[in-house]
């Protein structure tokens, strides 16, 4: 049986060569996903790029209607629950 090699490839972002190890490819395949596109760096960019820690909002709980701090706007999309309610609906 022929063992594993890892496997390189280009960045799509910043064109870097990265290279996917055996491991990476059996989570891969395993998973039924895609190879990544992007190398690591990239990836982690993005990631980080989507978070948001600096704009904290006021807003009421979606269940309870406390009132509650949230990295999320009133107005947005998301399901926000206080501390208190995302337990119970956990529990």
């Amino acid at each position: 049986m022929a063992e594993a090699t890892s496997e390189k490839q280009g960045c799509k972002a910043c064109g870097k060569d990265f290279l996917i190890i055996p491991a990476e490819q059996l989570f891969y395949k395993k998973k039924k996903l895609d190879f990544p596109e992007n190398c690591p760096d990239c990836r982690r960019k993005r990631r980080l790029s989507l978070r948001n820690e600096r704009k904290l909002y006021k807003r009421k709980c979606d269940k309870c209607k406390k009132n509650i701090v949230s990295t999320y706007s009133a107005d947005s999309k998301y399901t926000i629950y206080c501390q208190e309610c995302y337990w119970e609906y956990l529990g």
